[in-house]
């Protein structure tokens, strides 16, 4: 079972949650443990909104679940330490005996002692309705007025009554409780997962720097500069020196340029005079280094105050997050829509205007590159822009904003300057194999290839192959199995030989048999029925989950049609734990109407056999 969820979208989630306290009923029963379903999803959720890591466990992280978000978040009918820390050790007994656990958990026998130690606290933050978060707050209060608070109109006529002075609530303790939860409350707020960063070499970003406008300018106007220039008054350049600068440089803006350079530190002004830095000679010789100290000129620092002088900079660090955020590409149409709700910066950035003038100035410092859309780009101008076609969309609007990786070092700077966790491949070398699957899911092929490398380069062959080959055991995951099985064939006949000893494992047989076969290391005629079916099943719920029903659908129709209904006569019985979500994206996503009303049979079927014998 996948057991990471970070950054995933909360459907999928939810089926996973949903998915795990089946199990854990089902745990339970065998080892007549009690557990509260309540109390073991909200544990779930907690993991969900912090990290998504739901098998990963410690002390620390019990500690912030059962003092802060229980307290906060959660309303039970018995929030007693002896019902609702019982559960909390089944959860993690379950998670131990099903090989649930992430790697990095600390040892089950520590934890469920902490969980047994720390009840009096747990009680007693329970109790507390200081403790409270604002829905809380209210339900607590609804509950013991005799309210459902799930009773929307009721739950609203309860409010006006509190407003109107008819029903008595502590005043104080409210507001406390707002200003909190509007202030926000990092101890138990939903957090966005850390970026990761694939960062290109030195070498290559000493290259690209090399290659940009702005280092060939700011060496070219040290050299102008020379052994000094005269200066006019307010310190500005002399007007015979401002025109000679835009004829040899091809300048649109001298000044512009000299405050460039001083950000950079190349030049200053002494003596009523423009002068060179002596200390600057080996930057200028190192167009990295150069490159480097004059980022401060078009980007504005993580937390610096926003000022209209300093608009255009902010812009353009919120544009270049915007794009790396979305994968690396954005439509200049999507940027003003992004740009326009960020707060601060909203108000510089109502139009397309500021959004181009700000995307120039970072091209000319490398950070991206301004490319003209393709037709796979074009619904995407049309939902941002808000037209019909894209022949309304304006020409100059009509491009794309391509993150470069000099931009990407220029942002993962940026936050690491500012104390802002972030992460790089390196790190996910560290990490485990499903969480290296799931973060590095979002990146670039080319950025998959170098982690992976990497990651494999940070242990032992044989630890992992047994990491690889237990990941492909457990997840229910295609993508995550398949990728297993990639890097699993990068150690040769050892690892061709972990796959092939997963040919008789009941979820990963399958699709290890596909692999081989695809391969051409074993005969088409050595795959069942069963086999096929079953892999079958496992490429349309990812690509369900990757593409989405109406495109896995458009893909899968295009067999013959008899093979899609023999497929679902098999689909069944090839007990894949997917199939429900396969067959009832097939009823009704499906563009052929006799296998969408197959799929529905056999949906029927799969729920009830009992009633087709």
């Amino acid at each position: 079972m996948r057991m990471v969820y970070t950054g995933a979208d909360e459907e999928d989630f939810i089926d996973a949650r949903e998915r795990l306290l089946v199990e854990l009923d089902a745990w339970a029963q065998m080892r007549q443990r009690v557990v509260d379903p309540v109390v073991a999803g909200a544990l779930l959720d907690y993991r969900f909104e912090r990290d998504g890591l739901l098998g990963r466990w410690t002390r620390e992280i019990l500690r912030g679940a059962l003092l802060n978000w229980f307290p906060r978040k959660v309303v039970l009918l018995d929030p007693h330490s002896s019902a609702v820390l019982s559960t909390v050790e089944a959860l993690l007994d379950f998670l131990d005996d099903a090989d649930l656990y992430d790697m990095r958990s600390e040892p089950p026998v520590v934890l469920r002692s902490f969980v047994r130690a720390i009840g009096p606290r747990f009680d007693e933050a329970m109790r507390d309705p200081a403790n409270f978060g604002l829905a809380k707050f209210w339900a607590v209060a609804m509950a013991e007025n005799g309210i459902d608070p799930l009773d929307e109109a009721e739950a609203q006529r309860f409010i006006e009554r509190v407003q109107h002075g008819e029903i008595g609530v502590d005043q104080g303790l409210l507001h406390e409780i707002a200003y909190r939860h509007y202030d926000g409350d990092p101890e138990v707020d939903p957090q966005d997962p850390v970026p990761v960063f694939a960062l290109a070499p030195e070498s290559v970003l000493a290259a690209d720097a090399a290659g940009t406008p702005v280092v060939r300018r700011l060496r070219r106007f040290a050299d102008w500069v020379g052994e000094g220039r005269e200066l006019a008054a307010k310190g500005r350049l002399t007007e015979a020196d401002a025109c000679d600068l835009v004829d040899r440089l091809g300048v649109d803006d001298p000044a512009e340029l000299v405050s460039l350079a001083k950000t950079a530190g190349v030049v200053r002004a002494r003596g009523g005079r423009l002068v060179r830095v002596k200390r600057a000679a080996p930057v200028l010789e190192d167009p990295l280094a150069l490159w480097r100290v004059a980022i401060p000129h078009v980007i504005a620092e993580v937390g610096e105050p926003v000022r209209r002088r300093s608009a255009d900079r902010h812009l353009a660090l919120d544009l270049l997050e915007s794009v790396q955020a979305d994968h690396d590409y954005a439509t200049i149409p999507m940027l003003v829509e992004i740009l326009d709700g960020l707060g601060e910066t909203a108000r510089y950035a109502s139009d397309a205007e500021p959004v181009l003038r700000v995307v120039r100035r970072l091209s000319d410092f490398g950070l991206v590159e301004l490319l003209p859309a393709r037709e796979e780009h074009y619904p995407d101008l049309i939902d941002f822009a808000g037209v019909d076609s894209v022949d309304e969309v304006p020409a100059e609007e009509r491009q794309v904003v391509r993150i470069l990786p000099l931009g990407v070092r220029a942002i993962y700077d940026a936050r690491v300057c500012a104390g802002i966790p972030t992460l790089t491949l390196d790190d996910l070398a560290a990490e485990t194999a499903e969480v290296f699957f799931t973060r590095i899911a979002q990146l670039s092929p080319e950025a998959f290839e170098e982690g992976a490398n990497r990651w494999l380069r940070a242990r032992q062959p044989e630890r992992a192959i047994v990491e690889l080959s237990e990941i492909a055991r457990r997840t229910d995951d295609f993508e995550h199995r398949m990728r297993a099985f990639q890097l699993l064939g990068e150690f040769g006949e050892a690892g061709v030989a972990a796959i092939a000893g997963l040919r008789d494992h009941s979820a990963a047989g399958p699709a290890a048999l596909a692999w081989l076969l695809e391969a051409g290391l074993i005969d088409a005629s050595e795959v069942s029925g069963r086999e096929r079916t079953y892999s079958m099943v496992d490429v349309l719920a990812a690509d369900i989950r990757s593409a989405g029903r109406k495109k896995a659908m458009e893909s899968f129709a295009a067999q013959p049609r008899p093979a899609q209904l023999l497929f679902l006569a098999d689909a069944t019985i090839c007990g894949h734990p997917s199939t429900r979500e396969v067959l009832e994206s097939m009823v009704v996503a499906h563009p052929d109407r006799a296998v969408s009303n197959a799929a529905r049979k056999a949906l029927d079927w799969l729920q009830d056999p009992g009633t087709f014998t």
